[in-house]
């Protein structure tokens, strides 16, 4: 959850060099208590890697900054707005940073993490998860709190459920349609002529609802194998068939006469490496592991190894070398 994650958010100021390695600065319960020492183990001071309380999670700031700034100047080439993604850190400083400071346009997976950064002063927040009708009492109080919130929908039993009442007078529904771009888990059909009904019957309600656009997920770019090269280059078409897919469907209900205010697209390894064409017809990109970046990312041509701004620090706690064997306090 939030809290507890935002409890081991460790903040470095660099990344360390090799006079420097073993400095961190320590925040929360990081820190090793020591024998009679239960101020400076509470202090949030400078401290070695061997007065860490393993195992932990480290981040190296400056690299988060340098992997946000990337984005925010990708998305600007590419001529879209940048909506964050906030689940892979669930933190305020984090979430700040990824924004550039505005602390608006974001995106969470849970309601609770969209309480979270909303008591946190965050604002414009899309709840990517299609909405249910025992989610709505909430999201109606975000709506009321916030001056954008945004829900989304994919099926019309869903969208029966939102149209039944606004979260207040004068307080229409904000409501983006999740659509299909080719990973097949959540999303209409944009071929299918009920998708473009849905969007119509959220017109045709403006006291109720108003359509905010649509939002999609490449996430079957996650799924390319192959040696480093050949997954760069296959990620990079699941990008432009992603982007292609949006902006066709975003055309089609452009067709009808109905506006399509956003046309969001996004998944770390499809906005790391973007189409060589650009993004014609999409101006919201939503990635979010791209701010730590991991392992993956690197496999799949998203990063490098140092672009990776996170990980975790472990113990040594057996040593058989009979077994050729070495025991580490990082759990099973």
């Amino acid at each position: 959850d939030g809290h507890r994650r935002r409890k081991w958010f460790l903040a470095m100021t660099k990344r360390p060099s090799t006079a420097n390695a073993d400095r961190v600065r320590c925040v929360g319960p990081a820190k090793l208590p020591r024998w009679n020492s239960a101020s400076e183990a509470a202090s949030d001071a400078n401290c070695c890697v061997a007065d860490l309380q393993t195992p932990c999670y480290i981040l190296y700031k400056s690299i988060l900054e340098r992997n946000a700034q990337r984005m925010l100047d990708r998305a600007a080439h590419l001529g879209c707005m940048l909506r964050p993604h906030v689940k892979t850190h669930k933190t305020l400083q984090g979430g700040i940073i990824c924004t550039g400071g505005t602390k608006r346009r974001i995106v969470v997976s849970t309601l609770a993490e969209a309480q979270f950064f909303a008591d946190g002063g965050f604002d414009d927040i899309i709840y990517a998860v299609p909405i249910t009708a025992d989610k709505l009492p909430l999201a109606a109080a975000l709506a009321l709190k916030l001056q954008a919130f945004h829900i989304t929908v994919d099926h019309r039993d869903a969208l029966d459920a939102v149209l039944e009442r606004a979260p207040a007078i004068g307080k229409p529904w904000s409501v983006f349609l999740m659509m299909d771009c080719g990973y097949g888990r959540d999303g209409v059909d944009p071929t299918d002529p009920d998708s473009i009904t849905m969007v119509r019957r959220l017109t045709e309600n403006a006291g109720v609802a108003a359509f905010a656009g649509i939002y999609t997920h490449g996430g079957h770019s996650y799924d390319h194998e192959g040696t480093d090269g050949d997954i760069a280059l296959k990620v990079r078409e699941t990008a432009a068939e992603e982007a292609q897919a949006a902006a066709a469907f975003a055309k089609r209900i452009k067709g009808e006469g109905i506006d399509v205010p956003v046309v969001g697209i996004g998944s770390t390894p499809t906005c790391s490496n973007p189409p060589s064409q650009g993004l014609e017809g999409v101006n919201e990109m939503h990635p979010g592991n791209y701010c730590y970046y991991d392992v993956m990312q690197e496999r799949l041509g998203s990063c490098t190894e140092e672009d990776i701004a996170v990980r975790v620090v472990m113990r040594v706690i057996g040593h058989y070398p009979k077994k050729n064997l070495l025991l580490v306090d990082m759990g099973w």
